[in-house]
């Protein structure tokens, strides 16, 4: 089980492990670890809100803060998915040669352009939650960087890949698919009854907002590529933390009509 663990934070942060043959065993559960990223990224983000309430930092340092955080943590692996799938989807193409741009290693100019764009919007509704959302709605905004994480792992060893090859088939090929499965529902299903006891109503709407976008993924990935590829599950990751970022606020706005 530590070798998987070491597996999955090699693979998807640039967190020092320890180097060893990975061997088919120690691929089994390796997926299920996935979400212990989203804890250290979960607690590192913890600490760049405290600062801020501590008034050590600025809202604006402390969001520009909380938005590199993931990238650095991750080496920008799911920001470097997100910007090939854009590149796929703007194309307009076959679904072939749309997996095919994801091949390519070139950057196009609407990958760009919508990265730009998502963190834009991504500063923008940080910076207000910095000022509007109360720490408890800010504790079920950490514990959500591990519930992406482990619907982004479901994903993965439940739904058809879009081509026979790729890392992230490497990746889950050798998994215990009904058993990762398992673990991954799991997770998610503690991870949410946690925030309701945090802050239900930024719960329910977090649950809502993983329902919703989850169904959208699935939809998206058959209707553009025939199946998800690794960096299809980079764009959902990334498009997952601003959607509960949104709902954050959405739900704020919607006690405060009530006070």
């Amino acid at each position: 089980m530590l070798r998987s663990l070491a597996i999955a934070i090699s693979m998807y942060s640039r967190i020092p492990m320890p180097q060893f043959e990975w061997k088919e065993k120690d691929m089994r559960y390796a997926i299920c670890f996935f979400p212990v990223v989203g804890i250290i990224i979960g607690v590192i983000e913890f600490l760049v809100y405290r600062l801020y309430k501590s008034f050590y930092i600025s809202a604006e340092l402390g969001t520009c803060l909380f938005i590199a955080v993931p990238l650095i943590i991750t080496g920008g692996i799911h920001a470097d998915g997100f910007i090939d799938t854009s590149d796929a989807f703007s194309s307009y193409k076959s679904k072939e040669e749309k997996l095919t741009i994801l091949k390519d290693p070139h950057v196009g100019a609407f990958g760009i352009i919508r990265f730009a764009t998502m963190l834009l919007l991504y500063y923008g509704f940080t910076y207000e939650a910095f000022l509007s959302c109360t720490k408890r709605q800010f504790a079920c905004i950490f514990i959500s960087f591990i519930l992406a994480r482990s619907l982004s792992g479901l994903a993965a060893v439940t739904i058809q890949n879009a081509r026979k090859g790729g890392t992230l088939q490497s990746f889950v090929k050798d998994s215990n698919r009904n058993m990762a499965a398992g673990i991954l529902v799991f997770q998610a299903v503690v991870l949410l009854i946690l925030m309701l006891f945090v802050n239900w109503k930024t719960a329910i709407g977090f649950a809502v907002c993983s329902l919703f976008m989850y169904i959208y993924y699935i939809h998206k990935a058959f209707k553009q590529l025939g199946g998800i590829t690794g960096d299809l599950e980079g764009w959902y990751l990334c498009i997952q933390e601003i959607t509960y970022m949104v709902t954050a606020l959405i739900v704020w706005h919607i006690s405060m009509m009530f006070i």
